[in-house]
């Protein structure tokens, strides 16, 4: 599909009438047709948004197509050099003056790439001691400007990543190390969603682990290093879901479409 269309949360709505909810749809600006791709702003005024991956791989397919928010168009992009192969399932992370950081999601490499959306150039790190080659897991940028990785499954040996030694790439000095957690962690998980609160906590919900499509909500403390259950007042009964998109907006998590095994959703919750 190449449906493209956003959310006007600068208008006041209702998530219980999704009918009336100020979705404003740009399929009309013929975008590319993207399977399991992720997205990141970028660019000099933070007003581009660049989509990477495709499923599946395809040679005739850009793995990162640009689109000017401004202008509401897309812009062709031709990188030089060494770049990297198409991939998908993946959870990309801002950091540095409009870098983005893109892990792995291949079975053969636990590549870290890094792409200048200032430049539209791309290039791979020489850390040692990289994660497993993995796939949707959640990379979230923290306030220091490192990368956590949290969750995801790994493509061998085919398992799901610890909720409780969590790698943590430093974009200052290209290396890896691992974040130990202590106290009750997380069922592993894959396809869930995360975002890092403006008071440092990340919050992560949903996902996918052994067939089975969570609903739960975990609370991970990045100042003292521990994970705690969410504590939801007023719970949405039978929410399960995985690959959907999590985003904040103020002190609101918005989550938005996603799946379980038995429906397709494109329903907008919050959560304060």
């Amino acid at each position: 599909m190449n449906e493209f269309i956003y959310l006007d949360v600068s208008k006041p709505f209702t998530t219980t009438d999704n009918v009336s909810m100020p979705w404003i749809d740009l399929t009309y600006t013929g975008g590319p047709t993207k399977l399991y791709a992720t997205a990141r702003i970028g660019g000099k005024n933070n007003d581009m948004i660049f989509i990477f991956g495709d499923y599946p791989p395809s040679v005739n397919q850009s793995f990162v197509n640009q689109f000017d928010t401004s202008k509401q168009q897309w812009i062709n992009i031709t990188s030089v050099g060494n770049v990297p192969t198409n991939r998908y399932y993946i959870s990309c992370a801002n950091f540095d003056n409009g870098s983005i950081a893109i892990f792995s999601c291949t079975p053969s490499s636990n590549d870290l790439w890094v792409f200048n959306t200032l430049t539209l150039t791309w290039s791979l790190s020489n850390a040692t001691n990289a994660p497993l080659p993995m796939y949707g897991y959640c990379a979230v940028t923290l306030p220091d400007g490192n990368i956590l990785y949290i969750g995801g499954f790994s493509y061998n040996p085919a398992n799901f990543m610890p909720m409780n030694n969590l790698p943590l790439y430093n974009t200052k000095y290209d290396t890896w190390t691992n974040l130990n957690i202590s106290g009750p962690t997380p069922t592993p998980r894959e396809s869930f969603s995360a975002v890092l609160t403006s008071d440092g906590r990340i919050i992560i919900f949903g996902g996918n682990s052994n067939l089975t499509v969570l609903g739960d909500l975990w609370i991970l403390d990045i100042t003292t290093i521990q994970w705690s259950i969410g504590k939801i007042l007023n719970p949405i009964v039978n929410l399960t879901l995985q690959g959907h998109i999590a985003r904040l907006v103020d002190n609101y998590m918005f989550v938005s479409f996603g799946k379980n095994f038995n429906h397709l959703y494109a329903i907008t919750y919050r959560y304060l």
